[in-house]
């Protein structure tokens, strides 16, 4: 996303070649995925080293335009690329460790922008970023009711009915938080930063923290999937567990966006603490009842956090229309 932000506003052969190469290293990645830490570790590790190489080239192409030493796309891309590649013939868990070494370095470099800065102030066009994260976002909305349908549909009970109804209202009340409050919050947020000429914090609000949000969706999902199946039955510990962080991960990456783009804190603390910390309630109450009830709880307290957003935001717009 933010090498075709950089760098795809001119359409070109190679950069058709280039996108093509990397959305099939991307398929083989997904593809290899329930089993990456198998059989398809190889074919994973691979898709990960092609997609590195494929994003270097622009960077090393423009690089006087950019101001970027030939050393640092080297490290950052070619690099954990190397090291993908290597930790094929590496058995487990030192490859896994491998991995994280990869993608550690460029974690690291990512912090440390440098001589850049100013280019990538100017370059990015804060118009795609938003459309991008939003549709990625909602991609992974759509696949939690996947989910929780596929699931319906290999348990056809009057229970498992309930729970997939619930566990839908859940799902849509977190979209209608982060695509009715957070969205807009997002646009202006990106646009402060970037007057700002704040870098890193663009860094944040478009690679780090949609990915702790995706994460959460993707966690509560499969929780939901689960209890689905689970109809009736005490819900795995696990699955509590994916409710449980679903709903705090979405709420800690909504929060950090929020203080990132300089919303005040006691803003933040009048929903942040409840969606944050509430969720964990669900792991020790599975242990006492049934899957449906667990799920009750979960779309409760997001239907209190998404109450306590609503109320939030019309207080801010109060307090902005009195000054």
């Amino acid at each position: 996303m933010v090498t075709m932000n950089l760098f795809g506003a001119r359409i070109t052969p190679s950069l058709v070649l280039g996108v093509t190469i990397a959305m099939i290293a991307i398929g083989v990645m997904a593809a290899a995925v329930p089993e990456a830490l198998g059989d398809r570790a190889a074919a994973f590790a691979v898709g990960n080293a092609v997609i590195r190489l494929v994003w270097a080239l622009p960077w090393f192409t423009k690089r006087r335009l950019v101001g970027v030493p030939w050393w640092r796309p080297v490290l950052y891309s070619v690099v954990p690329a190397v090291l993908w590649l290597v930790s094929i013939w590496i058995a487990p868990p030192w490859q896994y460790l491998l991995w994280a070494f990869a993608v550690a370095i460029e974690i690291v470099l990512l912090s440390f922008m440098g001589g850049q800065r100013a280019w990538l102030r100017d370059a990015l066009d804060v118009d795609h970023l938003v459309e991008r994260v939003g549709l990625l976002v909602v991609i992974v909305f759509g696949e939690s009711i996947l989910t929780v349908i596929t699931e319906l549909d290999g348990h056809w009970t009057i229970v498992s009915g309930l729970i997939a109804v619930i566990g839908f209202a859940g799902v849509s009340m977190l979209a209608g938080i982060y695509f009715g409050y957070a969205t807009p919050a997002v646009e202006r947020g990106l646009r402060r930063l970037q007057v700002q000429g704040s870098v890193s914090g663009l860094r944040d609000a478009v690679m780090y923290l949609p990915f702790l949000l995706v994460a959460g969706v993707t966690l509560f999902a499969s929780g939901l999937g689960t209890a689905v199946a689970e109809a009736g039955h005490e819900l795995p510990t696990g699955a509590a567990v994916c409710l449980s962080a679903g709903i705090s991960l979405f709420f800690v990456a909504s929060a950090a966006e929020s203080v990132r783009f300089g919303a005040p804190w006691r803003r933040v603390m009048v929903w942040g603490p409840a969606g944050i910390l509430l969720p964990w309630v669900v792991v020790p109450l599975a242990v006492q009842v049934t899957a449906e009830v667990v799920v009750v709880a979960s779309a409760a307290i997001v239907g209190l956090v998404f109450a306590l957003t609503v109320v939030n935001a019309r207080r801010v717009r109060r307090l902005a229309g009195e000054t």
